[in-house]
């Protein structure tokens, strides 16, 4: 395997800085997890002598194909600014609780899109990295910690066991096993996301959570796909599609991967809705779906978090320490 691309200058400079901090990062082939050397051509496998190149001056590790979502401008801002919003009120105080007394928690951000997220996580003081296989990684070169990404299918992450105390992936789920970006699921699109899943738990430590979010199957109006800000109403869900996830999707999901103690987090905080107020229709419609995320994330309104009222789901799942057999 050979993947090797052409850098401009500045494409190098991004390659060579790379190079320089490879060693600390524990970055495995995806193809055999073997120990890569990184020069400021390409990364080269010990063990199977798989070739990678770079892209934009980012590693190119994909395996399993790219997403091919909208390259929009318009749209990779408007995702800049949620993600910002996300990370500042929501991401980094539930990422401290979860991992109060770790010095400087490693975190990876699967799916990280436009990667905004990253650099406020890294000022925060977490040792953040971020993979993609999307076309938004375009935008990359915008960030201020550009060494902490990588091209990568969720897949197969390009990263050693156990290296990481968190691993974040928002509504990436509902976007493997479909026909490019759309909504039609494929006949394998279970088995393709108990693979997003086990890699999860694979690169988890002992004790590590998986913090994984998106629109509730059970929920028959999806307020997140579809829309423009001309209309912005809610797509009808029937709860029979697969599209979407419930919370027994990911309990069963994240139960072959090795991972426990599941919990319907809070959703208070998450969403800014930036985009639908912008607009008198989306201000009304807004309004209500946020008074719904500050009922629920009540204490004494959890066990509704899961159910048809709530739009919008995140669950926390910790890896287990040891392998759980079936007793005969």
């Amino acid at each position: 395997m050979s993947r090797v691309a052409t850098l401009n200058g500045s494409s190098t400079k991004m390659a060579a800085d790379l190079t320089d901090a490879m060693p600390e990062m524990a970055v495995v082939c995806p193809l055999c997890r073997g120990r890569l050397d990184a020069s400021a051509a390409e990364l080269r496998c010990r063990s199977c002598h798989a070739r990678y190149g770079y892209e934009g001056g980012f590693p190119d590790l994909i395996l399993g194909g790219r997403f091919d979502d909208a390259d929009d401008e318009a749209r990779t801002t408007y995702e800049e600014q949620t993600t910002a919003h996300l990370a500042t009120h929501y991401l980094i105080p539930q990422l401290r609780r979860e991992l109060s007394g770790i010095v400087r928690p490693r975190v990876l951000s699967l799916g990280c899109g436009c990667g905004a997220d990253l650099d406020l996580l890294v000022d925060a003081g977490f040792d953040v990295f971020g993979i993609d296989c999307g076309n938004r990684s375009r935008v990359w070169p915008r960030r201020r910690h550009r060494d902490r990404f990588f091209l990568a299918n969720g897949k197969h992450v390009p990263f050693e066991d156990a290296f990481f105390d968190a691993v974040y992936c928002g509504c990436v789920f509902p976007h493997v096993g479909v026909d490019g970006d759309s909504t039609i699921v494929r006949p394998d699109y279970w088995e393709e996301r108990l693979r997003i899943a086990r890699e999860i738990g694979r690169v988890l430590r002992p004790g590590g959570c998986a913090i994984v979010s998106s629109p509730n199957r059970r929920c028959p109006i999806d307020i997140f796909h579809g829309r423009t800000p001309d209309h912005p109403y809610p797509r009808f869900n029937p709860p029979s599609s697969r599209f979407l996830l419930s919370a027994g999707d990911y309990r069963a999901l994240f139960a072959a991967a090795n991972c426990g103690d599941a919990a319907l987090l809070p959703v208070a905080g998450y969403w800014g809705f930036l985009r639908m107020k912008q607009h008198w229709r989306g201000r009304v419609l807004a309004w209500p779906v946020e008074t719904i995320f500050q009922v629920l994330s009540q204490p004494s309104f959890s066990l509704l978090r899961g159910s048809p009222v709530n739009p919008w789901i995140v669950m926390r799942f910790r890896r287990r320490a040891t392998v759980q057999t079936e007793v005969a």
